[in-house]
């Protein structure tokens, strides 16, 4: 990157000094002598953040919103062109990104866990993931609260820091491609799991959460898409210009797996991908872990590293945390899953019922959120024999009123018990589960604090589990 490149914008520094610094973006984040790109519709906002930034001694800060002329000063840059000049600063700064294999992975459910399965095949020590699971990494480089996906200078900065890794794999969320956080990304493959209701809160319809994940499949973004062969798949392969291929359960998809026998832990079966047939045993087994794992394996089969190395790290496959997470202690069988939404609470129970004799299941939807599939939640959730309605995150909303929307989708109500408090709730689960009988716990995942009016308590499924068995 030449000096000239950022000469186009008439800045008061030159590269020298860039290289010298850091970019943020995020008042957050601002330490001495930063340079902070910031972006919001929000005029209240811009003076504080602005104020915030100066008062953190941020060399200069950048933006595209309008500023009160009493407060331009020397060091407030306006620029219409903020995503371009942000770009050819980051090119600057953390320029590795633009050299390395990205692969994004979309979709309503099976995002997080594809792209697990997709690091272990392609190979752990080439490979790093960012996702929801993956908080812990993005906080070296970003105070921002936690995001399923990023935004464009945390992300760099976070390559940077990784560059001696060849492959990166992004968790893209519709959010993200909305609000166009991923600027100059790249990617080597694009991949589309499934689409089924969520963030209706969000988006305006299910045709304007379709078309949110269907921008990421164009040329300007990706070389190659990955789609499961599913009705929307179907309808976004059908609207694309780029190379694509499929993956599912049929003889025509380049990448397909025929199960021979399928237990609660384990997968036997024939995969079958650009025409070659594989005999193979994967150490894992749950709902929707084969759609995940085809999506993982085409990624990886398409990637710089060996097929055959893929191969064998098939027997190092696991699960992320929070899905389909199963703590088994004694004749308990205990399973925490970040199913929160219908579809994904339909295929946990349905799968769970074809192993274990009897499931309870314990969920709560969260505050704030789209409240349309509350009831449609309930309705899912009647494929288990006993229900337990508790709280989610509740946020700003009364968690009573939430489980009176969930209720609504509950035709039996016998079967139902209510109760708010969410560790009292999976207690009694727990407490009461008869042998080979499965205690789902649906909904939070790994999530590890409960958002309740404005406060986080630390709450984890899984560690409120530990601690009743023990």
């Amino acid at each position: 990157m030449s000096k000239s490149i950022l000469d186009k914008y008439n800045l008061p520094f030159d590269t020298t000094f860039l290289e010298s610094i850091n970019l943020v973006d995020s008042s957050l984040d601002v330490e001495p002598n930063d340079i902070v790109f910031i972006k919001t519709d929000n005029q209240k906002k811009i003076t504080e953040y602005i104020n915030e930034s100066i008062n953190k001694r941020a060399s200069y800060v950048i933006t595209s919103s309008e500023v009160n002329r009493n407060e331009i000063n020397d060091q407030i840059i306006n620029t219409e062109k903020i995503d371009n000049l942000m770009r050819d600063m980051v090119l600057v700064r953390y320029p590795s990104y633009n050299r390395k294999n990205l692969y994004g992975i979309t979709g309503t459910n099976g995002k997080t866990t594809s792209c697990h399965f997709t690091k272990i095949l392609i190979g752990d020590e080439t490979t790093e993931f960012i996702g929801t699971t993956r908080s812990e990494e993005i906080e070296q480089v970003t105070q921002m609260p936690s995001l399923t996906t990023p935004t464009f200078i945390p992300i760099s900065k976070y390559i940077e820091n990784n560059k001696q890794k060849d492959n990166f794999i992004l968790e893209v969320s519709s959010h993200a491609l909305a609000q166009d956080r991923l600027n100059d990304l790249k990617f080597k493959i694009c991949s589309f799991t499934n689409l089924s209701q969520d963030h209706l809160d969000f988006h305006l319809s299910m045709d304007d959460y379709f078309k949110a994940k269907q921008s990421l499949f164009n040329s300007d973004r990706t070389n190659l898409a990955i789609i499961f062969s599913n009705d929307w798949g179907t309808k976004l392969a059908n609207s694309l210009n780029i190379d694509y291929v499929t993956v599912g359960f049929n003889s025509k998809d380049f990448s397909s797996f025929q199960v021979t026998n399928q237990e609660a832990h384990t997968t036997e079966g024939n995969l079958t991908i650009d025409g070659n047939r594989y005999d193979l045993q994967i150490p894992l087994s749950g709902p929707g872990m084969l759609e995940n794992f085809l999506v993982a394996i085409t990624n990886a089969y398409f990637s710089n590293q060996s097929f055959s190395y893929t191969l064998e790290n098939i027997q190092n496959l696991t699960y992320p945390e929070g899905r389909y997470q199963c703590i088994k202690d004694g004749t308990k069988n205990i399973i925490v899953d970040y199913a929160h939404t219908p579809k994904a609470l339909e295929s946990l129970l349905s799968f769970s019922k074809q192993h274990y004799k009897r499931v309870t299941v314990v969920f709560g939807c969260g505050g704030n959120r789209d409240t349309t599939k509350r009831q449609l939640m309930g309705t899912s959730s009647q494929i288990a024999d006993s229900i337990i309605l508790t709280s989610d995150n509740p946020r700003d909303e009364n968690p009573e009123s939430i489980i009176e929307a969930i209720l609504k989708g509950i035709e039996n109500k016998k079967s139902v018990s209510v109760i708010v408090n969410r560790r009292e709730a999976i207690e009694k689960a727990i407490r009461e589960a008869e042998e080979e009988e499965a205690v789902i716990i649906a909904g939070r995942g790994h999530e590890s604090f409960q958002e309740v009016a404005g406060d986080y308590i630390k709450f984890k499924d899984s560690e409120v589990v530990s601690e009743i068995l023990n």
